[in-house]
């Protein structure tokens, strides 16, 4: 039996040491790493996202570059301060904000080498969290139920948010601010 086993042993043995190893290849197609559990993914849904609801800004501005340039729904910038005036808006025309956490999908992207879209290049060495959502809120004059789905893009730089671009339909917005102002 002994010997049975010293033979399987070395049987086994020779196989594994004349068995190929798969070397770990780079694939040279792959221009980009998504993941959606990592640090800038888990910030954004933290400190932007969530703390929005609460209308809690407190780590908003150690994430966002005191330079960040924002676009809602446009090619004109915003600085970062009037971005968080604006956030800080929308609790003043809707209760019960929140994403619906069924439409909530948030990953970042870190790009490996130059990327051609359209007539735009993507550079390697970006990282961008793409954040696709439904958000929900209710107008406090309309009492009208919103649920509205958007898009953002988070540019980081130096682990702080450098661009942010915000893509979702504003009338329900409108439509409540008109509502408010009116005697």
């Amino acid at each position: 039996m002994k010997k049975l086993l010293c033979i399987a042993l070395m049987i086994s043995t020779f196989f594994a040491c004349t068995n190929q190893q798969n070397e770990s290849k780079v694939d040279e197609s792959i221009s980009t790493v998504a993941r959606i559990d990592d640090n800038y993914s888990q910030k954004v849904k933290k400190h932007i996202l969530e703390d929005y609801t609460h209308n809690d800004y407190a780590k908003f501005d150690e994430i966002v570059s005191d330079s960040a340039k924002v676009y809602f729904n446009s090619t004109t910038p915003m600085s970062k301060s009037q971005w968080k005036e604006l956030a800080q808006l929308h609790h003043v025309y809707f209760d019960s904000i929140d994403w619906n956490k069924n439409d909530l999908y948030v990953k970042t992207d870190s790009i490996l080498k130059d990327e051609k879209h359209e007539n735009n290049i993507v550079k390697a060495g970006n990282i961008y969290t793409l954040v696709w959502f439904t958000w929900n809120g209710i107008g406090k004059k309309t009492k009208t139920k919103v649920a509205n789905p958007g898009h953002i893009i988070f540019k980081w730089e130096n682990d702080k948010i450098a661009v942010a671009r915000f893509s979702f339909d504003p009338t329900a917005l409108k439509e409540e601010i008109a509502a408010s102002q009116k005697k």
